[in-house]
Formats: structure tokens, C-alpha cells, sequence
């Protein structure tokens, strides 16, 4: 049976840090600077996973507000609202939840939001800070960031190994391959129609499944002993499931293998992370104000 890389207890320390940097901006701006989240849609997972981020993000002392425009909002509204949070003097970060309603743009959309409040680390100018190694860690995107933090956590030796990524995505996908390359990993990209995926999985140490697909890796896609993180979240009844077949995969991993579990894994370390950009966020508007 692989080793099980669950977030807890490297989500709480990550959180326990935001509370600290968060306590910090309280005590010099003498009120708690706020992280807004733009809701446009109705789909219930969303609208839970919005709730729970914000209750993490109020853990460290920070104000949240979720800002409902509903699922027919159109591109014009989410934009303005979007840019009315980033010109707001208390508000410290700004997050735009997925998905979109139809017809809208994402890549316009987010123009709206300033860089600097940018803490899931999905604005244009951000996307190309990390392409050019000179990002700010406090501005990556969450989940990328949550996976190369449950790696360091785990101690997986990156340099030089090889590693591959399934999943292409500008949120997720693509930023995390970036990231292991930054760390000398010698990466592989693939996804979810690669022909004979098997060939790309299998060569590597390190995987990280970010497809979008349900039990898509399985563990004739992997070696035994390699370390596999999952980033895959779908409803299954009364859980979540990943793009990760965890029973198959963990059998062929081993005892010398890891698998990050879903729940308990990224997804968890994701929202730790989101409350530690907020944190940092609001200690770099407090220093502006200085």
C-alpha cells in the first residue's frame, strides 16, 4: 500500500502562518482588511467550497465577503464588479470563483482584477512573472502552489528527476509544470487525449494529475514507487473522488510509492494556501498605506 500524503498537519501550520502575518496587518491598520470572492454561479459545490474558503480565510482574523452576482450575470457586470473590489482601499485580495456563466470571458473578466490583489494568481501579468521565474509567491495560483507545498512537505527530492504533469490548464496544469521545472525537475506534459498516456505516466518519479477526469489515471499508468499527486475533485455521493483511480494506483505504487489522498490532500491545502496569500495580502496593503 503507497504512502498517504495528506495535507493535515501541513495544512494547519500553513494556516497557523496566515493567522500570524494576518495579526500583524490588524494591529497596524487597526481594523481587518477584507478578501472579496465573486460568485457568479448557483452550482452548490461552488457555492460550498466559497463558503469554507471564507470561514478559513475569517479563521486568521481577516474580514470575507462573498459577492453574489448570480448565474446570469453577464461579462460587463463581473468585470465592473471585479474592478470595483481592486480599486476598494480595504480590500486586500480578490478572488473570481469558477465556473463562469455562459458567453462570459474569463481571460477579460480577470483584466478587471489588480495584480497585487491577485491571490489566486490568475491575471495575465502574473501568468507571466511565473513564466519568467520573477513571480511573487503570495500571487501564484493556489492550487499549483498547493501542490508544490504538499511535495516540500513531504520532502519528494524534485531535481533532476523526471516528472510529469496530466492537464494543460492556465490555472492549474500549466503553472505547476512551471513550477517543477523552476525546481529542476525535467518535465513532461501531457492530458486527458495523449495517446498511450501510459508512456508519459510511467516514466515518471514525480506525477500530477490535473485533467479534469474522473478516474482517469490508473494504475497501469504508473511505476512502482513513484510519488502521484491528485488534483482531480468530483462528487461521487457523499465524497469526492479524483482523476486519480486510488484502489488500482495504490497497489501498483507500493510500499516505497505516495498518493495524495482526495479528500484530505490538495484540495485541502489549496484553501490553507488561499488564507496565506489573503494574509500576505493584507500586510502588502497595510504597507502601502504606510
Amino acid at each position: 500500500m503507497a504512502r498517504r500524503l495528506a495535507a493535515q498537519p501541513f495544512a494547519r501550520r500553513v494556516a497557523a502562518r496566515a493567522a500570524e502575518i494576518a495579526a500583524r496587518a490588524i494591529a497596524v491598520a487597526g481594523r481587518a482588511p477584507e478578501v472579496a470572492v465573486v460568485v457568479a454561479t448557483s452550482q452548490p459545490d461552488a457555492l460550498l467550497y466559497v463558503d469554507r474558503l471564507l470561514t478559513q480565510v475569517r479563521a486568521t482574523g481577516l474580514a470575507g465577503r462573498r459577492v453574489d452576482l448570480g448565474p446570469g450575470a453577464t461579462e460587463s457586470q463581473i468585470f465592473a464588479a471585479l474592478a470595483e473590489l481592486s480599486a476598494d482601499s480595504n480590500v486586500a485580495g480578490v478572488i473570481l470563483q469558477l465556473p463562469l456563466p455562459s458567453g462570459v470571458s474569463r481571460e477579460i473578466v480577470v483584466a478587471a482584477i489588480a495584480p497585487t490583489k491577485d491571490i489566486d494568481g490568475i491575471t495575465s501579468v502574473n501568468a507571466e512573472r511565473l513564466a519568467e521565474g520573477m513571480y511573487d509567491p503570495s500571487l501564484l495560483p493556489a492550487t499549483a502552489a498547493a501542490v508544490m507545498e504538499l511535495l516540500r512537505a513531504y520532502e519528494i527530492p524534485l531535481r533532476g528527476r523526471p516528472a510529469a504533469v496530466v492537464g494543460r490548464s492556465a490555472i492549474v496544469g500549466r503553472p505547476v509544470a512551471q513550477l517543477l521545472e523552476i525546481e529542476g525537475a525535467l518535465v513532461q506534459v501531457a492530458h486527458s487525449k495523449t495517446p498511450d498516456l501510459g508512456l508519459v505516466t510511467r516514466a515518471a518519479d514525480v506525477l500530477v494529475v490535473a485533467a479534469g477526469v474522473r478516474g482517469l489515471v490508473r494504475g497501469e499508468h504508473v511505476s512502482p514507487g513513484a510519488v502521484v499527486i491528485d488534483v482531480g475533485i468530483h462528487p461521487s455521493g457523499d465524497t469526492i473522488v479524483g482523476d486519480v483511480d486510488a484502489p488500482s494506483v495504490e497497489a501498483r505504487l507500493g510500499e516505497t510509492g505516495g498518493l495524495s489522498p482526495v479528500p484530505g490532500g490538495v484540495g485541502q491545502m489549496t484553501s490553507a494556501i488561499l488564507a496565506l496569500h489573503a494574509a500576505e495580502a493584507a500586510e502588502r496593503l497595510v504597507r502601502t498605506r504606510a
